[in-house]
């Protein structure tokens, strides 16, 4: 038997049926992405050193030498949940991100630690950036990232 080329091997019916599954694939795929979150980001804080202040997640604080202060991210809540027994009282890691002009941004690790104040606090850039708290505490009930909540301290030396 001979060799034909391909195009002549496919019968029209089915090159037909392919580009209408393709349409219809395609026709059903949505060409916009899904809408972020419509809420509006908190507008920045101006904090002043020795002050506590809030700042929820994704809020940024204004500091003294135009440097600001974002609440990026809790990168982990092991605490022991408040309706609940627990041996060990665990821990939260809360992501700040420190920014000057001019300056590469920076990334503090502040760690919510019983016992361990040290962890809770980070110098950099003549300032001292410390966790004073997260909220919410934690319990077994369902909660949301966005939720959160850190209480921080502004020190200079």
């Amino acid at each position: 038997m001979p060799c034909r080329p391909f195009s002549s091997q496919v019968s029209q019916p089915a090159w037909l049926v392919s580009l209408l599954f393709a349409s219809l694939v395609l026709g059903c795929t949505p060409l916009v992405p899904p809408p972020v979150s419509s809420s509006p980001l908190p507008a920045p804080a101006i904090v002043q050193p020795d002050s506590p202040f809030h700042l929820p997640l994704a809020g940024t604080a204004i500091l003294p030498n135009q440097q600001t202060l974002t609440f990026a991210r809790v990168e982990q809540d092991s605490r022991c949940p408040s309706d609940v027994t627990c041996v060990w009282t665990g821990q939260a890691e809360v992501i700040v991100t420190l920014s000057q002009p001019g300056q590469p941004a920076q990334d503090l690790l502040l760690i919510q630690r019983p016992g361990d104040e040290a962890a809770a606090a980070r110098s950099v850039n003549g300032l001292t950036v410390k966790l004073l708290d997260l909220i919410p505490y934690p319990t077994t009930g369902p909660s949301s990232p966005a939720d959160y909540t850190v209480t921080l301290l502004i020190t200079q030396p």
